[in-house]
């Protein structure tokens, strides 16, 4: 497949993250990237950064080297009620900011607990409007129903995402992969490839993202991000969807 767009990567805010937003650019820019996700850390980790990253980012301008760049978060889900690292009291600056919302579960702000509520966690982070994407959803610890939250990302118009980062860890992903994409082409629940990137060199990089998705025959139709028509026409739902201009 040919992507057009890497919605999960981390610049020099995150501070175990080695790039700079426009290194980050400039690396899409020639690799044929034309939308970037700007989704450092939600602050609750230990090396994210301040409030003041997200209520700045403002000021960035739309297009770096040509690349549509969107104002994002890797926000954390906190508990078994979805609740995430974007605070009640901060919420209303932040949504008037942020562009691309993925959530994730990490050790150091969820600590694992049962099947039931990780599955019930991820339900109720996808009620929040702004929500884009359940993030490297493969995590061992944090085992849920796949089908159960396949079929709620359907249901809700969000997606599920195939990280590159992770598969090149190897270990569970590649099999807790196939279960997940079984379930999603069971429901018809779109999916985004993301390389999760640290460094500006892997944005883009999607070769055991992409191996995996043709290994599996997973319907090309069902990634967002291979195509340009699908990932715009994504970005129009989800304006539509929280009622403000993306």
């Amino acid at each position: 497949m040919r992507y057009i767009a890497d919605m999960h990567t981390h610049t020099v805010a995150s501070t175990h993250a080695f790039s700079t937003i426009t290194e980050n650019a400039v690396w899409a820019s020639k690799h044929g990237i034309r939308y970037l996700g700007m989704t450092d850390h939600g602050v609750a980790m230990q090396d994210a950064p301040d409030t003041w990253h997200f209520e700045n980012l403002k000021i960035l301008p739309d297009h770096l080297e040509g690349v549509r760049v969107f104002r994002g978060i890797e926000a954390n889900i906190l508990d078994s009620d979805g609740n995430t690292d974007i605070y009640p009291d901060k919420k209303e600056i932040y949504y008037g900011i942020l562009e691309w919302v993925n959530v994730s579960m990490h050790l150091q702000t969820f600590t694992p607990s049962t099947k039931t509520e990780h599955t019930k966690a991820y339900i109720n982070a996808l009620k929040d409007p702004h929500v884009d994407v359940i993030s490297h959803p493969d995590g061992v610890r944090y085992d849920y129903d796949f089908d159960e939250v396949a079929r709620a990302c359907a249901a809700y118009g969000r997606l599920i995402e195939v990280n590159e980062c992770r598969l090149e860890r190897g270990g569970a992903s590649y099999d807790r992969y196939r279960q997940i994409l079984g379930c999603c082409e069971k429901h018809c629940t779109s999916i985004i490839v993301s390389s999760d990137a640290h460094f500006y060199t892997h944005i883009g990089a999607f070769e055991l993202a992409d191996k995996l998705l043709t290994e599996t025959g997973f319907p090309e139709e069902l990634v967002v991000n291979a195509d340009e028509e699908r990932f715009l026409g994504y970005i129009k739902t989800r304006k539509e969807r929280i009622g403000k201009n993306v």
